[in-house]
């Protein structure tokens, strides 16, 4: 009788040994890697010498005037003068970072800079809709959502009418390791 009730106790610790995965696991497991990985839109913004029309890139100008605002950039009016024959005039800027946008800033380069955008967070409490397919693969989908950051005036947004994006993730099992995401 002790031999079975051992066998049986054995098989419990075994079915729910680290190899089963939940949500809740899935949903730590995302968490950490979108923490360690972010994802986010970027867009480019030019540096060093720009022109710009007044009235046809009003939009643009008044974005980099609170940037500048901001402390965000270094924005200098090199030159202003009036278009030959129109009503348009010409705004000629430098445009330079400073250290408060470091933290936008993907990749720099002597003319231009990639910044982020659009930030996306794994949402609070998020229902993460987890599909074993095998014992040693999962696939996850979770809400991320979108927070804005000061250089999103600078791009259209690819999801306009929604405040979130659903992605996938693709868990694997290790035995040495346990569940983690593999992208």
């Amino acid at each position: 009788m002790k031999k079975i009730a051992l066998f049986f106790l054995l098989m419990v610790i075994v079915a729910c040994s680290s190899e089963s995965l939940s949500v809740k696991q899935a949903t730590n497991l995302i968490k950490t890697h979108t923490e360690k990985y972010p994802y986010f839109e970027k867009t480019t913004l030019q540096l060093g010498e720009q022109k710009y029309s007044v009235r046809k890139d009003s939009a643009e100008i008044t974005v980099l005037r609170n940037l500048a605002s901001q402390d965000l950039i270094s924005l200098k009016t090199i030159s202003s003068r009036k278009k030959l024959l129109s009503k348009d005039s010409v705004l000629v800027v430098n445009i330079g970072l400073t250290t408060k946008a470091a933290d936008f800033v993907i990749d720099q380069k002597k003319n231009k800079a990639q910044v982020k955008t659009y930030l996306f967070t794994i949402q609070e409490n998020s229902d993460v809709q987890l599909e074993l397919n095998s014992k040693t693969k999962a696939t996850a989908s979770a809400k991320l959502i979108k927070t804005t950051t000061p250089f999103a005036g600078l791009s259209k947004d690819k999801n306009l009418n929604s405040t979130f994006i659903t992605q996938k993730f693709v868990l694997k099992y290790n035995k040495e390791t346990g569940w983690f995401v593999a992208r």
